[in-house]
């Protein structure tokens, strides 16, 4: 399971989503269908594919005051960092980026701070890069290998229930072109 998620702290509107989606070079995006809880995000997905095809299904939401955006490539969260660091800058608030590719592949996270600070931690395979100080919710971490389920705590750890993420909230699903550099 690749897990591939950018959280802002607050409220962003749909415009400014669609914002980021254009940035990061989303092309022709459309939202497909009604909002659906998280549970129901896949099987709109399927339902809406043979209508899309060759796009790229993009999802966001807001709840518990942060707003949610992932796509199935992986192209937000891989985005340089100085993107997120303008926006957590711009916005003055905190940017949270996560992505967790299937073993043995590679897990990250980076924790954008309005005033430049940033935490980030990449791990691929035995090597592991660091940046910044480590958070206080590192030390609930059980290795060095930063496991999903560290990422799992990391977002807890900053107010976010992912089990909720993944039920409750109304998630807006876009369908667009994969930026060409991906």
């Amino acid at each position: 399971m690749q897990l591939s998620l950018v959280m802002i702290q607050g409220d962003l509107d749909d415009a400014e989503v669609e914002a980021i989606y254009a940035d990061v070079g989303y092309r022709d995006c459309a939202v497909v269908g009604q909002p659906v809880p998280g549970i129901a995000v896949l099987g709109l997905v399927e339902d809406e594919r043979e209508r899309w095809p060759q796009r790229e299904f993009l999802r966001h939401c807001r709840d518990q005051g942060w707003t949610v955006i992932a796509d199935e490539s992986g192209c937000l969260a891989l985005l340089p960092s100085e993107r997120w660091s303008a926006l957590a800058n711009r916005r003055g608030t905190r940017v949270v980026v996560l992505h967790g590719e299937p073993d043995p592949g590679m897990r990250a996270f980076a924790v954008h701070e309005p005033g430049g600070q940033r935490r980030a931690v990449a791990v691929c395979e035995d090597e592991r890069e660091e940046i910044g100080v480590p958070l206080a919710i590192e030390a609930a971490f059980r290795g060095s290998q930063l496991p999903i389920d560290d990422l799992l705590v990391l977002v807890a750890g900053l107010g976010l229930d992912f089990e909720r993420l993944n039920l409750l909230p109304p998630y807006t699903v876009t369908a667009a072109y994969a930026p060409s550099w991906a």
